[in-house]
């Protein structure tokens, strides 16, 4: 039995490893080789397991505060897979600088995917070769491997197959045992799988106490896994993070769309990929395609129409008790994971309308659609072992032989992607450590003029990153973040650029044209340095001499933007060719038009036409005001460094027309240049206003700027 046993787990490995390689070849299987790690999402994993490794030993155990300065984040708000990342730091002073360990979690994912799959239908079977059949259409699941380029810690799918082994094989006194390392283990992968066992958990749990309904029992063993899950996430840093920055816009979008079971389409950030021979496209969302991705494949519709068939033909037998967890989960399952927005293909059916403080708390679970993972491996496992049951040894297993076949068809269409990472990017140059060595010695600190969760600088910048020249950098993508610490950074940045005192050690990456054109304007008779980078400009202090000439050239070419009178300029956050400069926030989710004040800073720099008369007015229409009830909001507008004029407003209908109408005339602004700074006393946020959980501190909501000729 036990060489029985080894030879399985052998079988699984040398499967696991021509999979591996498959996937990667041996090119790109190196603990080395990070250039397969391309998109945005695997650059921060990356990035965050490489700070992480080279820096000190903290508490909580997962702190990771110079990958992400100023947010307070870790290693369990990213996709680096928590646990690995700290059991190779052990090691790290053997370790190459370069080194990663990403491939080797693919293989374990892998190996553990195919090989728990293996040990539950064997259990329910007692038959080898069927188990091995069936455990290959785990191993192929299009949900599976789509992750392994898309999130690599969801490719950690193989928990869920995990909490099902142990609860079809254990007793009752080690089920909890069993359960409570797989939750806090969840939590070292990825917090989505800690939601999704905790909830298969207590419908188990509550299962048993359905009947003689004990309520007592029932708290007491769902405290057991709960106090160990709380401890866990406590020594890894969990708690760092408010609780409110746990909510996240997406409920309701990266959602399950009801065609999503036969929709081949997935789409990942670079680009679709068609996972089927035969089935067509199904139009939907894009959020709905990506994060609610559950392809069954052709020979997986034809395993769960024939189960479905068997079990309308002996529905009696279903209704046993101990099949009552199993739909307890899918129907509860599926319908988190369909959300309050019930579409098929590209057809909204209906919307209920949800209280606020319930989409609120929804909200933890954004990317809903992967809430389905249960259900989808259920119906695998469920079909196959109904098969197996109600057709003999034979029979069953040419049946899931040839649906195995026509799955491996199907599904070739999504997999030849994955084949040597066919559909991937990868990246062919090197860092250039000319480039990132010519100010490291000095400079230690690379910060973003605008600190964001979602900034394209990451990819753009994984060189300078990654070649361990900078200590510390705000330049970080992180599933959650502390978003009010965010914007107290930037407003604090903001400050010390109008101030000129910050940190001397630090190169900014600025972040788009419109920052750039401001820091020329703040700094063109100071010391500082402008350095062109991939497209992405570097502001260097005290390193002016350093630039080259086609750098000065280029430089000049960033000019104020001239505004013609009679012509309005609306804001908008996107527009790289608009008068808006520092300490702007966008309004991204409201029906009005324009820009936030963000912090207590905020400014528009712009050229004055030719044509405009000396006399003129400056007109910026405001949409909206971010106040408490029943007070005022305070700030001041200054022109050219010239305190011009100071405004308490309780609502923008205190102004004409929604208007602040600033009267100039030659001699009071001379010169064709106007910095307009909004100085905001007194910004609140949303989450302040019980509104929304964001954190950012605004002041006033601008529409529009449009100069008036007197």
């Amino acid at each position: 039995m036990i060489k029985k046993n080894i030879s399985v787990v052998l079988l699984y490995i040398l499967l696991s490893f021509l999979t591996t390689i498959y996937i990667f070849g041996f090119d790109y299987i190196s603990f080395t080789n990070s250039s397969w790690l391309t998109t945005r999402d695997m650059t921060a994993d990356l990035l965050s397991w490489q700070y992480f490794k080279n820096d000190i030993w903290r508490f909580p155990i997962g702190n990771n505060p110079n990958y992400g300065i100023d947010i307070s984040t870790g290693i369990v708000f990213s996709g680096s897979i928590p646990f690995l990342c700290v059991l190779f730091k052990i090691f790290g002073s053997f370790l190459p600088s370069n080194f990663h360990f990403f491939s080797l979690w693919i293989f374990i994912c892998i190996f553990l995917q195919s090989f728990i799959s293996y040990l539950i239908i064997y259990n329910k079977t007692k038959n080898f070769t069927f188990s091995v059949i069936g455990s290959l259409f785990f191993l192929i699941s299009p949900v599976f491997i789509s992750q392994i380029m898309f999130h690599m810690a969801l490719a950690g799918q193989w928990l869920i197959l995990l909490a099902f082994y142990i609860e079809i094989k254990n007793t009752p006194s080690k089920k909890i045992f069993y359960w409570t390392i797989l939750i806090s283990l969840s939590a070292l992968i990825h917090f989505y799988f800690t939601i999704i066992l905790f909830g298969m958990f207590f419908l188990f749990i509550f299962n048993e106490y359905l009947i003689n309904f004990n309520f007592k029992k029932l708290i007491v063993k769902m405290s057991i896994p709960t106090f160990f899950l709380l401890i866990t996430m406590y020594i890894f840093g969990y708690f760092e993070v408010p609780f409110t920055d746990s909510l996240a816009f997406g409920y309701g979008i990266y959602k399950l769309n009801l065609a999503g079971i036969i929709n081949p389409i997935f789409q990942q950030q670079s680009g679709t990929i068609n996972w089927s021979h035969f089935l067509p496209e199904i139009l939907t969302s894009a959020g709905e395609a990506s994060e609610g991705f559950s392809y069954l494949g052709i020979g997986g519709i034809f395993l769960l129409l024939i189960s479905i068939f068997l079990i309308f033909t002996n529905f009696v037998e279903f209704k046993k008790r101990n099949y009552r967890p199993y739909f307890f989960i899918i129907i509860l399952f599926s319908l988190v994971s369909l959300t309050h927005k019930i579409s098929f293909a590209n057809i909204l059916l209906f919307e209920i309308d949800l209280p606020k403080y319930i989409y609120g708390i929804l909200s933890i679970i954004r990317a809903s659609g992967r809430l389905f993972w249960p259900v989808y491996y259920l119906l695998f496992l469920g079909s196959i072992i109904i098969i197996y049951n109600k057709f003999s040894r034979k029979k069953s297993l040419y049946i899931l032989l040839s649906l195995f076949l026509f799955q491996l068809i199907d599904t070739s269409s999504g997999l030849k992607n994955y084949f040597k990472l066919n559909a991937f990017e990868k990246e062919q140059t090197e860092i250039d450590y000319l480039f990132w060595n010519r100010f490291n010695k000095k400079n230690q600190i690379l910060k973003t003029t605008y600190l964001s969760n979602e900034t394209y600088l990451l990819k753009d910048l994984k060189g300078g990153l990654l070649s361990q020249n900078f200590k510390s950098t705000d330049i970080s993508t992180h599933g959650r973040y502390n978003r009010k610490a965010a914007s107290i950074s930037r407003s604090k940045l903001y400050k010390a650029f109008d101030e000129g005192i910050f940190k001397k050690n630090t190169i900014f990456a600025i972040h788009n044209k419109n920052h750039l054109r401001n820091l020329k304007y703040l700094y063109e008779n100071k010391n500082m340095g402008f350095f062109l980078k991939k497209n992405i400009w570097m502001m260097v202090p005290g390193e002016k001499n350093e630039m080259t000439n086609f750098e000065k050239y280029e430089l000049n070419a960033y000019k104020p933007i001239v505004l013609t009178s009679g012509k309005k300029e609306v804001l908008n956050i996107r527009d790289e060719q608009s008068v808006h400069g520092l300490g702007w926030s966008h309004n991204m989710f409201s029906k009005n038009l324009g820009i936030w004040t963000e912090g207590n800073i905020s400014t528009l720099l712009f050229k004055i036409n030719e044509k405009t008369n000396k006399n003129y007015t400056i007109a910026i229409k405001l949409n909206s005001l971010s106040t408490k009830k029943n007070e005022y909001i305070n700030f001041s507008i200054n022109i050219n460094d010239l305190i011009f004029k100071k405004f308490s407003l309780k609502s923008i209908d205190d102004l004409n027309e929604n208007l602040i109408k600033l009267k100039i005339n030659e001699e009071l602004i001379p010169g064709s240049v106007c910095y307009i700074k909004f100085i905001i006393n007194n910004p609140v946020s949303p989450l302040e206003l019980l509104k929304s959980p964001d954190a950012r501190k605004l002041g006033i909501l601008v529409e529009s700027i449009e100069l008036i000729n007197n």
